[in-house]
């Protein structure tokens, strides 16, 4: 196959392409039936709903209220019936386009005949006959996990052992079929390379048709608990998670839903990168979050937090010791110590007296350190709850005045030893020796660096009943959370998570997380480690393993052209081979160009200057979304993406040195799947290996 071009692979033996062509034509009447048939359903259902709503609003006087209600049942039942009439015509639609990719037939042991099973994106059954089976299937399973031989699957009536007799690949564009093969280590490989060899969209892909086996191993995970994925640049890490959710989703039916999946996102141009792949797999959208939001919540209107700030564009050296000190691992720790020791000790009790009641403060402690495992706002109340029960106890009989519970509580309160988050943080740092460490940019406003250690001590005040509502978080870009990021999200989210990365792009020399010490925190979970890249061609993936060596890589053999290297003097030089590099991208069949500058600052410039001739988009937080063409970015946003062609800025021996930069620059080259330039204006980085 010519990997350069996207050719499909050679039909081979002609008579599985007639099979497999007769075998679509049938597949396709029968799908053809049943849009018919939902078609039909879902008018049927539009005309019932609007006939109701018509007597409703004719007659709106003269329906007595039992019969309005019955009809507003009805109407909400016909509105529901009508929706998913609407999905399933619209899933037999997409269907029809594709209707499946693969097929396996396996016989199992005792059995005399083989069966044939088509694997797709969704299930399809026609007349009581299973014709297609979703590729979260158990039977799927046959086709990414076992060659011809030996296999088995867990069906839901047990274990299926026999024999997998034949596996085909198969791909149908347009409801016509393309190709048809017969499924060996060879042709997997040649269709794996096609479908790499694609140029880029704007939004990422499902890959159920290709899936390795060791993703699937990770995708169909149900152990629960927490999973890690560290995966080389290009593994498909994002793509393996989400499918993994559609996994999940498939399998946990009436317990799980997508209202209760979050993915916390680096940034949200990455969330609208990666928010088709859900929906094309049949699922709805899930919540969408980063850390702001998260520190945001627990710490409510009374603070803000200032823009987070970066090393790359950042000289205030005061800044840097600061966020160094916080970015460390003993720092999360020393926070998390603190705030179990505030819960269990904030309370000094002082006498407390009710007319000619008194409560002793070493009664109010012992009792307050009594309920164990709780916040402070849980404890109070229940201290509240036991003074007031106590005082409801000795007044019978009596002429005693019982106080409300709320002035008993303002009572305790008074009593902590910090009133709120922010003065329990303030006696940490002081406490600490760091006092100088701490600083607010303006009146009500913290750091980026402290939001998170304040919501941590927050948490210890009281939780957030809506952070709870999330059963599975998938965290992307584990790399870039710092530990005390990382030990606020494990302490709010005590749910199953999916968390994946690459500690091998780490671009914040302030953060000092590691993937040991994360695994700690989140209870030592099981970590898959992903060593094959699929995303680059062998000529760029060749540069980034001499930029930042990766131990035990696996490249796939996909090659392409040869990565370039050009002097261009100064500014006015770059800008000139940028023009002409612009220039031939839109005259090639490539869609997505990616300009990266390790700087955001540098970058914006680069955009300004660009931006009056030519058509560039610019991705900074402001953000939201990511288009096809030109789009500027700094290594830092350009994180998780991929473009078909990139084009790295100022690549100079002052840009790129040391060992921070070197995974800049790894970053930044290990965006592009088919075409890599590096521009430099003097002397190229010695990193480069030129």
């Amino acid at each position: 196959m010519d990997t350069t071009t996207g050719a499909d692979p050679d039909p081979k033996t002609p008579d599985v392409f007639a099979e497999e062509e007769e075998h679509l034509g049938a597949t396709l009447e029968k799908l053809a039936q049943a849009i018919d048939h939902a078609s039909e359903l879902f008018e049927q259902t539009n005309d019932a709903y609007r006939s109701t709503k018509f007597y409703m609003s004719e007659n709106r006087g003269e329906i007595d209220p039992q019969e309005m209600y019955q009809n507003e049942l009805y109407l909400k039942e016909v509105d529901r019936n009508a929706e998913i009439a609407h999905l399933s015509r619209e899933r037999l639609v997409q269907l029809y386009d594709s209707p499946y990719f693969a097929n396996v037939t396996f016989r199992v042991d005792g059995e005399d005949d083989a069966k044939t099973s088509y694997i797709g994106r969704f299930a399809f059954s026609h007349e009581g006959s299973i014709e297609i089976s979703d590729w979260r299937s158990p039977v799927a399973g046959l086709f990414y996990d076992f060659d011809r031989g030996r296999a088995e699957y867990a069906a839901p009536s047990g274990l299926m052992a026999g024999t997998l007799t034949g596996k085909r690949q198969i791909k149908v564009e347009d409801s016509a079929l393309v190709y048809a093969v017969e499924d060996d280590s060879g042709i997997r490989d040649e269709v794996m390379q096609r479908e790499l060899s694609r140029t880029s969209d704007k939004k990422m892909r499902s890959i159920i048709s290709s899936i390795q086996r060791e993703q699937n191993q990770i995708i169909r995970d149900e152990t629960g608990g927490t999973l890690v994925i560290q995966g080389v640049a290009g593994s498909g890490k994002t793509s393996i998670a989400l499918h993994r959710i559609a996994y999940l989703l498939y399998r946990r039916k009436g317990t799980l839903s997508s209202n209760s999946v979050a993915i916390l996102s680096p940034n949200k141009v990455f969330g609208d990168y990666i928010a088709n792949v859900l929906p094309e797999l049949g699922e709805e959208p899930v919540r969408e979050m980063d850390v702001r939001t998260v520190a945001e919540t627990m710490l409510g209107s009374n603070l803000s937090i200032a823009p987070q700030r970066y090393p790359v564009d950042e000289i205030d050296s005061a800044w840097l010791k600061r966020a160094s000190f916080k970015g460390t691992v003993e720092f999360a720790e020393s926070i998390a110590s603190y705030a179990q020791r505030f819960r269990d000790e904030a309370l000094r009790g002082v006498d407390l007296g009710f007319g000619s009641n008194t409560f002793s403060g070493s009664w109010l402690t012992e009792r307050y350190r009594s309920y164990g495992r709780l916040t402070v706002k849980e404890r109070i109340d229940l201290l509240a709850s036991e003074i007031v029960a106590e005082m409801s106890s000795r007044s019978i009989g009596r002429r005693v005045e019982v106080p409300k519970k709320n002035e008993v509580r303002q009572k305790l309160n008074a009593m902590l030893a910090a009133k709120d988050a922010l003065s329990l943080y303030r006696l940490f740092m002081a406490e600490a020796g760091s006092k100088s460490l701490f600083t607010m940019p303006a009146k009500g406003t913290v750091e980026w660096e402290d939001a998170c250690a304040i919501a941590y001590l927050q948490s210890a005040f009281g939780g957030f009943e809506e952070l709870a509502e999330v059963k599975h978080l998938l965290i992307d870009e584990m790399q870039d959370l710092t530990p005390m990021q990382h030990l606020l999200i494990a302490r709010l989210f005590p749910c199953e998570k999916t968390i994946l990365g690459d500690f091998n792009q780490t671009v914040d020399p302030t953060n000092a997380m590691t993937l040991e010490a994360m695994a700690d925190m989140y209870g030592k979970p099981e970590v898959f480690h992903l060593r094959e890249s699929y995303r680059s061609t062998l000529e760029i993936n060749e540069l980034a393993q001499r930029v930042k060596p990766v131990a035990d890589p696996v490249f796939m053999e996909r090659h392409g052209d040869e990565v370039r290297t050009e002097r261009c003097g100064n500014a006015q030089g770059v800008l000139t081979k940028l023009t002409e590099l612009i220039d031939a991208f839109e005259q090639s069949e490539f869609k997505t160009l990616g300009i990266i500058h390790k700087s955001d600052k540098v970058a914006r410039v680069y955009y300004e200057l660009l931006a009056g001739s030519h058509r560039v988009h610019l991705l900074s937080d402001e953000s939201a979304t990511f288009s096809d063409g030109v789009s500027i970015a700094s290594v830092k946003m350009s994180k998780g993406l991929e473009f078909d062609e990139v084009i790295v800025l100022d690549a100079d021996d002052s840009q790129y040195g040391s060992d921070y930069e070197r995974s800049l620059l790894y970053v930044a080259v290990t965006r592009a799947m088919h075409r890599l330039t590096i521009l430099y204006r003097d002397k190229p980085t010695p990193l480069l290996g030129l």
